[in-house]
């Protein structure tokens, strides 16, 4: 009976102390969506992780100006997930890292079968598909004023992809999962596996959870779920969610 009641006792601790937070976020398929699995892949390992803690979280999507503004405002406890940059840092607090985008070039196989490269220098005379209005690099942006690359510029990735299908370009560099979204969707089984990208990525770009500065509990929120985070990756969680995410498993 002493056991009984001492283990009631815990839950209730546990329930009296367990908090519910509001995570404004947007659309980013398989990243974050509110049709995808466990609502993507980000929205997935924020949700697990404070739930090591022993918390849930409510996922509200809004345009992205708008999840960032409101929740700056206070009306959510964090938003995610955003790169760092100097002004959101005057109003947010970073969590540790979320996720890594990775930039890859992609390629046809039968088009370049020995495809490799280490630095810019390699691609020398390359055409680069490039989708209107992304950066893809400083060096590779360089490369391209100097005339060592040239590239060849249309206004989304389907048409990037169909370009480098066609012969046109040589090479599209191209968020990781976002290429291998595309390929999955867009295109036919044969066409897929025509299609392949160099390990070595081109670009990396870290993502955060952010707190906003203007909330009083926000450092002591973010310490909750870093320490979810941490235990996400120590015990290899996160790697199996993340080899779910390059396998289209958030998109099914």
């Amino acid at each position: 009976m002493k056991i009984f009641l001492t283990c009631l006792l815990l839950i209730l601790t546990v329930e009296v102390h367990s908090e519910t937070f509001r995570i404004a976020t947007g659309e980013f398929t398989p990243y974050c969506s509110s049709v995808a699995k466990h609502k993507g892949f980000a929205s997935h390992v924020v949700s697990e992780a404070f739930a090591r803690q022993g918390h849930k979280v409510e996922f509200y999507f809004l345009p992205w100006k708008r999840a960032l503004a409101q929740t700056q405002s206070g009306n959510f406890d964090a938003t995610s997930w955003w790169a760092f940059n100097e002004q959101r840092g005057e109003n947010f607090h970073y969590s540790e890292k979320l996720l890594e985008a990775h930039i890859h070039f992609f390629y046809v196989i039968s088009h370049r079968p020995d495809f490799d490269w280490k630095t810019v220098d390699d691609l020398s005379g390359y055409r680069i598909g490039k989708t209107r209005g992304y950066f893809t690099s400083d060096t590779l942006e360089a490369a391209n004023k100097d005339g060592k690359v040239t590239f060849i510029t249309v206004n989304d990735d389907e048409q990037n992809f169909r370009l480098l299908l066609y012969g046109r370009t040589d090479l599209f560099p191209v968020n990781i999962v976002t290429g291998l979204e595309l390929l999955r969707t867009k295109f036919a089984p044969n066409i897929i596996h025509q299609v392949t990208f160099h390990p070595r990525p081109m670009n990396s770009r870290p993502g955060f959870l952010l707190f906003p500065k203007t909330n009083k509990r926000s450092q002591e929120i973010m310490r909750i779920f870093n320490a979810g985070l941490e235990s996400l990756r120590a015990d290899g969680t996160y790697d199996n969610m993340f080899d779910n995410l390059l396998s289209g498993y958030y998109s099914q």
